[in-house]
C-alpha cells in the first residue's frame, strides 16, 4: 500500500469548504480535472453516497466512489470502488478539515494499492508525483469554489 498526502490552507471558512465537498455528486462544477460526475443511486450525501467521476482528456479515467465516513465539517472518507485506465487496484481518499477562523487547513490523504507487482518499485514514485500534482490542483480548485459559497 502506498500513500500520497497533500496539505494546504483553503482561503475560506470550514463551513464553506464542507459545503463544496458535501455537494458530493457535483465535483465537476468546481474541479477542473473532472470532465463528468454524477450520482449513482438516490443517496447524494452521507455514508453510502456514490458517484461516478470521469477525469482527464475526454474523461478517460473513470472512478466509482462511495462515501464510507461522513463527519460534517471535519472528515470525509471515500472508497474508490472501481478504477478504470489507471494502474491502481484499490484506493481510499480521506479529506480532513480544521477550523482556523476565516481559513481552513485541509488535508487530502490517498492510500492506494498499485497494480504491477515488482514493477511498482520502478513506477510507484512516478505515480506518487503525478497523484501529488493532481491533488494539489484539487486543493487549489477547492479554494475559489468555497469562497464562492460565501458570496
Amino acid at each position: 500500500m502506498r500513500n500520497v498526502t497533500v496539505e494546504g490552507t483553503v482561503p475560506a471558512p470550514r463551513s464553506n469548504v464542507w459545503a463544496v465537498l458535501a455537494d458530493y455528486p457535483n465535483i465537476v462544477e468546481w474541479n477542473e480535472a473532472v470532465q463528468e460526475s454524477y450520482a449513482i443511486g438516490d443517496t447524494v450525501e452521507g455514508v453510502g453516497a456514490r458517484r461516478q467521476v470521469n477525469v482527464g482528456a475526454k474523461g478517460s479515467i473513470r472512478n466509482r466512489e462511495t462515501v464510507t465516513e461522513w463527519r460534517p465539517e471535519e472528515r470525509m472518507v471515500i472508497a474508490v470502488d472501481q478504477i478504470e485506465k489507471q494502474p491502481i487496484e484499490q484506493a481510499t481518499m480521506t479529506f480532513t478539515l480544521a477550523d482556523a477562523g476565516g481559513t481552513t487547513p485541509f488535508s487530502m490523504s490517498y492510500d492506494y494499492e498499485p497494480q504491477g507487482g515488482p514493477l511498482v518499485l520502478i513506477y510507484g514514485p512516478l505515480l506518487d508525483r503525478l497523484l501529488r500534482k493532481g491533488f494539489s490542483a484539487f486543493i487549489a480548485d477547492l479554494g475559489p469554489a468555497a469562497q464562492a459559497r460565501a458570496d
